[in-house]
């Protein structure tokens, strides 16, 4: 059944009271462009750029942020950065605030990381993987682009990057004096590079390489490496799960996995060149459990057709996971949730893509300093290679999401008949005769969807905000961000729908119920309309609104957010004067209409009344009227 007026009314969804904001969501807020000064001595900025390869530290006098907000710190030390993207051009900046001033912090933090991105001339991949891996639950830092000036020389676009350190630690874990380390290939590069394979019973050959210790670097926890390694590798079938599940929680392993195949990353866990390659592990306290902390995705979006399976069985702890059916069906569903996250052509991974692209352009355009990388050199980056790169990876999800739909229905995938299930054209707007609408509320069917807390419904990659689910039938908020031909589908728990195509309007009004504004009643046989009276009629799909147009927000009880197209409203053909068409103060995705009855040629008990906006009209709804 469709939402019901009554229903509809009482739902408040609760104010949200926003929590003031932090000063590193200042910092890492990706919406603003920021910049960065550097100010030290000129001798010493020679002196990183032409030592780029050694982690030689260098005094900076002033550091100054300025983005929505704007501050400074003093005498602190920076060093070049990155492996393969160490650059004499650009070079890719650690910034450490409390090396000179002990417990000196810059907005909470202690250190901070400028990435160059030499290895993408887009400039974005790293931005868009990091948000999908945190969409996707699994833990990676906050970025945001910034535009770097040292001693007041522009050095180009950089991202500002949350280092994987105590603080962030704390932020996510909620502790920090565990086993933190940085995987580094090193010697296992060559060869074909490590991929998880038993290293022995040395306990030096586990640290400080490969695992790198940046928290307990003088006596690091090799015992644990050791044992987590040695139970990859040496516990029998029987065993496996329980003994690795000690160490590591097999499906957030799969879940990261599963993130850096969908985005195509040739340099990751299930790297092509080097093996296993960026990422961090973190040891819990008192604990063996560690987790992986995603890292670095430059080489990101290098293959819209890259295998679903790709080196997963070159890989010892991916081989031996996906050799158990469980779960290997939770890496294909894993690889279904990014796909769905991800949207399709025009979906959250195409706007997002855009969205950056217009941020960084202007930056993006006077950076003379852009790199890419070609047959394992970097090489200077042109403006051309800018845009074509930054197409690429604007058009990558169109592809990318069918493909992979496909690979997993190709690995013998079946939805199981307990999974959510999207009806084919079931998505439509929640007032009756009317199709869905951009910030509207609508009413999408199907089967086995969950509660209102278990289920969610992504439309082209954007989270619909639920507002009521039975098995059959779930009521959302359309995103404002969702727009002409989408995909949609659930998620119950971990088990995905199949993804159902829809349209989605800009408008299209259709009628809940009308109420005289005098008492709040409804308009019936008993209390027909009454010629220079003022109606009130809610409704939903009446399209953009003037003032904040943020799914899943309240509209403002405070302003009034009229809509841009003026609203009609008719009565049996003859038009009523609008006073108000907009959204409705306190509720999400319901307008409403304040119009006077105008006098009718032939009131009766079955007038008709037709709302349209935008080219379009609603069903026609009958009004009492005397």
């Amino acid at each position: 059944m469709r939402l019901r007026y009554a229903a509809l009314l009482a739902l408040t969804l609760g104010a949200c009271a926003s929590a003031p904001a932090q000063t590193t969501d200042d910092l890492f807020n990706d919406a603003v462009m920021h910049e960065i000064r550097i100010g030290m001595k000129p001798a010493d900025w020679a002196g990183l750029k032409q030592h780029y390869l050694d982690n030689t530290y260098f005094n900076v006098d002033t550091f100054a942020w300025k983005g929505a907000k704007s501050a400074s710190v003093s005498n602190l030390t920076i060093r070049s950065r990155g492996h393969g993207s160490r650059s004499p051009l650009k070079p890719g900046l650690h910034v450490d605030f409390n090396r000179n001033v002990k417990d000196q912090t810059f907005l909470g933090l202690t250190s901070l990381d400028l990435k160059n991105n030499s290895q993408d001339p887009s400039l974005l991949h790293e931005l868009i993987s990091m948000s999908l891996f945190r969409r996707m639950g699994v833990v990676a830092s906050r970025e945001a682009s910034t535009r770097v000036y040292i001693n007041d020389e522009y050095v180009g676009v950089f991202n500002l990057v949350e280092s994987p350190d105590q603080v962030m630690l704390k932020r996510i874990f909620n502790e920090n004096n565990g086993y933190l380390y940085e995987y580094r290939p090193g010697d296992y590069a060559s060869g074909g590079g490590y991929h998880f394979e038993y290293l022995g019973d040395n306990l030096d050959n586990y640290a400080p390489a490969p695992y790198d210790p940046q928290t307990h670097s003088l006596a690091p926890d090799t015992v644990t490496l050791e044992g987590m390694t040695r139970a990859i590798n040496q516990a029998s079938d029987a065993d496996f799960l329980t003994a690795v599940s000690v160490y590591l929680d097999p499906k957030l392993f799969l879940t990261q996995i599963a993130v850096e195949t969908y985005i195509g990353d040739f340099d990751c866990i299930l790297g092509d060149v080097f093996g296993m390659n960026n990422f961090f592990l973190y040891r819990f306290e008192n604990k063996k459990l560690s987790q992986f902390i995603a890292w670095d995705k430059d080489n990101a979006f290098d293959w819209n057709e890259r295998p679903i399976l790709q080196n997963t069985n070159q890989n010892v702890l991916t081989r031996r996971l996906l050799a158990i059916p469980a779960y290997r069906t939770f890496y294909l569903e894993a690889l279904l949730k990014c796909a769905m996250l991800s949207g399709g052509t025009g979906g959250w991974m195409e706007q997002e893509s855009n969205r950056l692209y217009a941020l960084i352009r202007d930056a993006a355009y006077l950076d003379n300093n852009k790199l890419y990388l070609d047959g394992g050199n970097l090489l200077p980056a042109s403006n051309d290679k800018f845009e074509s790169t930054a197409a690429a990876l604007k058009a990558f999800a169109a592809h990318r999401t069918p493909f992979v739909m496909q690979q997993v229905l190709d690995q013998g995938y079946q939805f199981p008949s307990s999974s959510p299930a999207m009806a084919s054209g079931g998505m439509v707007s929640a007032a009756p005769g009317a199709s869905a609408a951009a910030g509207s509320l609508a009413s999408i069917y199907g089967s086995n969807f969950g509660s209102n807390t278990s289920t969610s419904v992504y439309i082209n990659g954007y989270l619909a905000p639920m507002l009521f689910a039975s098995p059959g039938q779930v009521n959302v908020q359309v995103p404002w961000q969702a727009s002409g031909t989408v995909t949609y589908g659930a998620m119950v728990g971990t088990a995905p729908s199949n993804l159902a195509s829809g349209f989605v309007n800009a408008q299209s009004p259709g009628v809940f119920a009308t109420v005289h504004a005098a008492d709040g009643s409804l308009v019936d046989a008993s209390k027909p309309a009454v010629a220079g009276e003022t109606l009130v009629i809610y409704g939903t799909g009446l399209g953009p609104v003037n003032g904040a147009m943020v799914t899943g927000q309240l509209a403002s009880s405070a302003s009034l957010a009229p809509t841009t197209q003026p609203v009609t409203l008719s009565i049996d053909g003859t038009p009523a004067t609008v006073s108000f068409a907009g959204l409705t103060p306190g509720f999400l995705g319901l307008y409403q209409i304040n119009a006077v009855v105008p006098r009718l040629a032939s009131p009766g008990a079955q007038s008709q009344m037709v709302i349209s906006v935008g080219g379009q009209s609603s069903q026609a709804v009958s009004l009492p009227s005397r």
